[in-house]
């Protein structure tokens, strides 16, 4: 039997039989969303079925807040979003897409799973308003680069600047360590654990596969010997035997700027620091769970932070680093329209590619990965916008004792939430 239905099973023993015997007693509320979290995070037995969401929600919401320390509060809140979300999640077939959510279905996801402030209606419309002033800010930086060239024309020039393809697993290596060198140098964040990140060669999987590469966790495989987290930042790799247009397409999504913008997102101080904190916190479920609300919004804010404190070399940099911001202000645009049906499959190809700037095959690939994971996407953006909202907040709040240190290491000792409670946490140890 599973250790989910064991928990479970003995609760209801207590619920029956009663502690020391009394009858009809109810177990501590602690202990009951102790057996809730347990069902969410334990994996079933080969061939069993994964617990009733519904079931668990009801169960879940019998537990009294009130008699709950803050943190099983803001757990058993966390909780309540990843049953709902398991709930809402459309349901796929085989290998193909799911269907749209519609509207109802993709309001509920934005305000209980993800806990925003938005319906859909809402995010559609503030979507293309930070699309736009996304266009604004890279023609502004265009107009001080070069005035006689189009924001566009510069980004794509920038993308024709690449390491040679058959080093190009090296040559992010060697950005990776210089953005470890770029935290500690700028005191931006702790990272109190012996770790690493290696850059690999990634190996095709079935479906969908992303287009650049993705990153693999250490709490994926074991530490080294020596005890040291080891991280994979995994790029697909380059094949001296294609043909020449295969080759210009692939080093177009290789240039230096993305590797110099990507590599903040994806390992130092982004995912890779991100999981280290989640595998060592306290909490049960935010140690074996999170949200892309928080992860991929963490990702983007490193992007961003990254370049406000002077990791990149030269302004076209940075504006290649706004171009990729654009492309995450299109995702929710296309992850809302494709699920509300505002938007065609089509459509949302012609805006990457018109818009953002995107070869064809890469926005195909982008906008089908989209469409396998109704609203992921939408988590880079929209959770980097609350991120640093909370960093204003914070700052307010600390005034001269504000540094960004403290600011990153507070955020992530609370765990990969949805914003919301992350804030509130984030907010209830100001006065600590």
């Amino acid at each position: 039997m599973p250790p989910s239905q064991v928990r479970l099973g003995a609760i209801l023993l207590l619920l029956i039989t009663g502690v020391q015997g009394s009858p009809r007693a109810t177990p501590p509320a602690s202990a009951r969303l102790d057996a809730v979290v347990d069902a969410i995070v334990d994996r079933p037995a080969a061939g069993a079925p994964r617990p009733d969401p519904a079931a668990l929600l009801t169960d879940l919401r019998a537990i009294d807040p009130a008699a709950l320390s803050f943190d099983e509060r803001i757990d058993r809140r966390f909780a309540e979003t990843i049953l709902i979300g398991r709930q809402v999640a459309a349901p796929r077939t085989g290998r193909e897409a799911p269907p749209p959510m519609g509207e109802a279905a993709y309001t509920r996801m934005l305000r209980e799973q993800y806990l925003l402030p938005y319906d859909a209606a809402g995010l559609w419309t503030y979507a293309w308003q930070e699309f736009d002033r996304t266009v604004g800010d890279l023609t502004a930086l265009a107009q001080r680069i070069d005035a006689k060239r189009s924001w566009l024309e510069i980004a794509n020039d920038v993308k024709t600047r690449h390491p040679d393809g058959v080093k190009m697993i090296g040559a992010h290596q060697e950005i990776v360590d210089r953005a470890r060198a770029h935290i500690v140098a700028k005191d931006l964040m702790t990272i109190p654990w012996p770790e690493q990140v290696t850059v690999t060669r990634r190996v095709p999987t079935a479906g969908n596969n992303p287009y650049y590469g993705s990153f693999s966790g250490a709490s994926s495989r074991p530490p080294a010997a020596d005890g040291t987290a080891l991280g994979e930042w995994q790029i697909n790799p380059f094949d001296p035997t294609w043909n020449e247009a295969k080759q210009r397409d692939y080093l177009l999504e290789h240039d230096w700027g993305v590797i110099l913008v990507t590599a903040p997102h994806e390992t130092y101080g982004g995912h890779h620091v991100q999981m280290l904190y989640q595998m060592h916190n306290s909490r049960k479920l935010r140690r074996m769970t999170s949200t892309p609300m928080f992860s991929e919004g963490w990702g983007l804010y490193n992007e961003q932070l990254f370049e406000e404190t002077g990791f990149f070399p030269e302004e076209t940099i940075h504006l290649r680093q706004l171009q990729l911001k654009l492309w995450r202000n299109a995702r929710v645009v296309y992850d809302c329209g494709l699920q509300t049906g505002r938007m065609t499959r089509e459509q949302a190809i012609t805006l990457m590619v018109d818009r953002v700037g995107f070869l064809r095959w890469a926005a195909e690939a982008e906008v089908d990965s989209a469409l396998a994971r109704p609203g992921y996407f939408i988590g880079y953006f929209m959770g980097m916008s609350e991120i640093l909202k909370m960093r204003e907040e914070y700052r307010a709040a600390l005034g001269e004792r504000f540094t960004l240190k403290r600011f990153h290491d507070a955020l992530l000792a609370v765990g990969s939430l949805p914003p919301a409670l992350v804030r509130e946490a984030l907010m209830a140890g100001v006065s600590k």
